[in-house]
């Protein structure tokens, strides 16, 4: 499974992953609504540690071609503002699960994180500042995304200050400007703690660009979901 995941897809590109149910292929870049009319866009992110493949659901019909495996991030889809009932399935079952409703606003990014371990999963939603960075800049944001790893740390190797502070389970942190570099380590560690939990190395990060770092997996397992860290170009 790879540790670097891109889903950025601008909305007036075409829709990558998702499936055409409730999705437009307009561009919120213009209000002209007659020739684009109005969407947002949400990204699926699986991160779910022992749950197997899924099926994402909006309003009770499938909505992605593309795999959705643990670990997997499928690209913004543009959907059209509006009230969503979404849940997933597994592959090749029909019984729903992690259902919520959720409200989606025009000319907004949104990612859906499949999240917590099988049979408590639930899906949590956030909203993707894709802004442009500060010249030269890129712009970071942490979740964690692990159900027992507790309150977490994100530091970068190198530095003397936490890149962000307490970070409970299924919070998230405000997009913040970082400096670009070809060979970033990003470590967590447990909220006031010294102990590293886990880490991430040699990761690029440009000038320009958006990501989340994600904490997921289980600080109790070693095999595959084991706690780690995942690098998500967001644009």
């Amino acid at each position: 499974m790879r540790n670097f995941t891109t889903v950025s897809s601008l909305l007036k590109k075409p829709i990558l992953g998702l499936a055409a149910i409730a999705l437009l292929a307009g561009s919120c870049k213009n209000n002209n609504d007659a020739d684009n009319p109005p969407s947002s866009a949400i990204s699926i992110v699986h991160a779910a540690p022992g749950t197997s493949e899924l099926t994402f659901v909006i309003n009770g019909s499938k909505a992605n071609h593309a795999r959705l495996t643990y670990g997997t991030a499928l690209a913004y889809g543009v959907i059209q503002p509006g009230s969503y009932e979404f849940s997933v399935t597994k592959k090749d079952s029909t019984r729903q699960f992690a259902k919520s409703t959720n409200a989606l606003k025009n000319g907004t990014y949104y990612s859906l994180f499949v999240v917590d371990v099988p049979s408590k999963e639930s899906t949590l939603l956030t909203e993707d500042d894709l802004s442009d960075p500060k010249t030269d800049q890129a712009k970071i944001r942490f979740i964690n995304l692990s159900p027992d790893a507790g309150s977490l740390d994100l530091n970068i190797a190198g530095t003397d200050t936490l890149f962000v502070k307490k970070a409970d389970f299924k919070k998230t942190s405000a997009f913040s400007t970082a400096a670009p570099g070809t060979e970033k380590t990003f470590e967590i560690r447990e909220n006031g703690k010294t102990e590293v939990l886990a880490k991430i190395e040699k990761v690029k990060i440009e000038k320009g660009k958006i990501y989340t770092i994600l904490a997921k997996g289980l600080r109790a397992k070693t095999d595959s979901t084991k706690l780690s860290l995942q690098v998500i170009n967001n644009k």
